[in-house]
């Protein structure tokens, strides 16, 4: 079978959300739709690979594909899909390590795997060592809104069979405390999860707020409650406060994976595929992960459907994921980009069947999005 790449097509995006994005990084400025874009990869055998730059904050979706389409694409005209490694070296040695290099390597990356399982008639998950779990059991997040509408949510959530709740928090200290309050009242003795994303600035300042939501409300953890780089202040957290401490925006790649390991900074990690580079960074983040007694989940940039179907893939092939993720992506949008649904039912999510990531696009849908 001729795999060389006879056609890169980069479809930048815009996808309405349900509701918007209201966190610790854009309290300001709430994200109503994703600006996010489409990598098709087309060899002459006729195959077609799918990957998805998704990255929700900061907003450079379509900066990236701009990138994706003049810089990557053209120098992978008539090169081998089925030399991944080879080809994603090309990538990197292009992309010199740039910042956000990551959401786009990650993009390519979904794009040959999905294109190699297609190869070989497998589901990636089989690619990656086979299944470890038939379904991996999702938590549902739940944005910064009045402490009403959350705890209905978190109702909600619950009642429809999410394993874990998820709150925004890192607005004032009291608007927080009536929101997990009201929360921790509608779901009962059931733990939440807190993610802060990096809203405070000091550890006085966040060593005050965990105390406080520590009184009111059981707490799995605290997510990112420091900037990205300050691990130092990170593991002082866990030494003072009784809550674990996870790690998001400190943990992208392999590298912050380490130096997180090597700071004792954290409890608990949450990898993104997008994040790490991809399917098989992820993968090495939750081997080093292993090695050094660390748990981890598995984190979402709101993927739509096909960076969602990476993702299940790769949860449901890793020995190490103890708890409930938080990839449901699909269902922040009003619609999505894939022919069948990626399937997220009672409370779990399931890889789709099928070869490779198993998704097709819906053409007519792309079209409706695209920009």
């Amino acid at each position: 079978m001729d795999s060389k790449i006879t056609r890169v097509e980069i479809i930048p995006i815009r996808a309405p959300r349900k509701e918007a994005v209201k966190s610790g990084l854009n309290r300001a400025s709430p994200v109503t739709a994703s600006e996010f874009g489409i990598v098709r990869i087309e060899t002459a055998a006729g195959l077609e690979g799918l990957g998805e730059i998704s990255i929700t904050y900061p907003r450079i979706g379509h900066t990236l594909c701009y990138a994706a389409r003049h810089l990557i694409a053209p120098a992978l005209i008539g090169r081998d899909a089925s030399a991944v490694t080879a080809t994603l070296a090309e990538v990197d040695r292009l992309l010199a390590g740039e910042l956000s290099a990551p959401y786009i390597r990650a993009a390519f990356e979904i794009a040959l795997l999905d294109l190699a399982g297609k190869r070989a008639g497998l589901p990636l998950y089989d690619l990656l060592g086979g299944k470890m779990r038939e379904r991996i059991p999702l938590a549902w997040g739940i944005y910064q809104k009045a402490p009403d509408e959350m705890a209905f949510d978190a109702a909600k959530a619950v009642a429809d069979g999410y394993h874990a709740i998820k709150l925004k928090v890192g607005r004032r200290l009291e608007d927080d405390l009536a929101a997990v309050k009201a929360v921790a009242q509608a779901v009962g003795a059931r733990p939440l999860r807190l993610d802060a994303n990096a809203a405070w600035t000091s550890v006085a300042e966040a060593a005050r707020a965990i105390d406080a939501f520590a009184q009111i409300a059981q707490i799995d953890w605290i997510e990112q409650p420091l900037p990205r780089r300050n691990l130092e202040g990170l593991r002082m957290l866990r030494q003072r406060c009784g809550v674990p401490i996870m790690a998001d925006e400190s943990c992208q790649t392999l590298r912050d994976a380490y130096e997180l390991a090597r700071a004792e900074a954290a409890d608990v990690w949450n990898v993104y595929v997008v994040e790490a580079g991809g399917v098989v960074a992820a993968a090495q983040i939750f081997a080093l992960a292993a090695a050094v007694d660390i748990p981890c989940i598995l984190g979402s940039q709101a993927e739509m459907a096909i960076g969602t179907a990476a993702c299940a893939h790769l949860a449901a092939a890793m020995p190490n994921l103890p708890h409930a993720i938080e990839t449901f992506g699909p269902l922040r949008y009003q619609s999505d980009i894939v022919n069948a649904a990626i399937p997220i039912q009672n409370g779990y999510l399931n890889p789709p069947d099928g070869p490779g990531l198993g998704v097709t696009l819906n053409e007519d849908a792309v079209d409706r999005m695209r920009v």
